[in-house]
């Protein structure tokens, strides 16, 4: 019986491509580089991405437990102000970054991507200034907290 099912063509066809099948370390999947020596180079090495960008990343996170904290335990201090006022809009700034390197990638929407990271610079360094201000010439980011926690 069973020399009679290998003798199928159906069987045969495929016990001959499972015989000829490449180990999968060595089966080329998919490349849309040309397979030219030389004709991909690494990119330079950048200290802003990777290891360093990520660090600095999780620090503005995890700055922010303690800010807060402070701001919610001690009340409104010019410290916390001037803290919340740098962490914050870095924090956020780093979080769109994310967002638009994800979405938007430089590959395939370069002039997209250009001018939402403008725009993205732009609106930090606004917020920035924005933040200083509100510290220096009204109540500041703290007591602004305070009160919208109570109203």
């Amino acid at each position: 019986m069973a020399l009679r099912l290998v003798s199928t063509p159906a069987l045969r066809s495929t016990a001959r491509l499972l015989a000829r099948q490449q180990p999968m370390g060595l089966v080329k999947i998919h490349s849309s580089v040309s397979s030219q020596s030389g004709a991909l180079s690494t990119p330079k090495p950048d200290r802003l991405h990777g290891s360093y960008h990520w660090d600095l990343e999780r620090a503005a996170s995890l700055a922010m437990i303690p800010l807060v904290t402070a701001q919610l335990t001690l009340g409104a201090s010019p410290v916390t102000d001037v803290l919340l006022g740098v962490v914050l809009p870095l924090h956020l700034h780093i979080g769109w970054d994310a967002c638009i390197t994800d979405y938007f990638n430089p590959r395939k929407t370069p002039i997209l991507n250009k001018l939402m990271v403008a725009t993205l610079y732009a609106t930090t360094a606004g917020v920035l200034v924005g933040c200083y201000q509100f510290n220096t010439n009204d109540i500041g980011l703290t007591e602004l907290i305070a009160k919208s926690w109570t109203a």
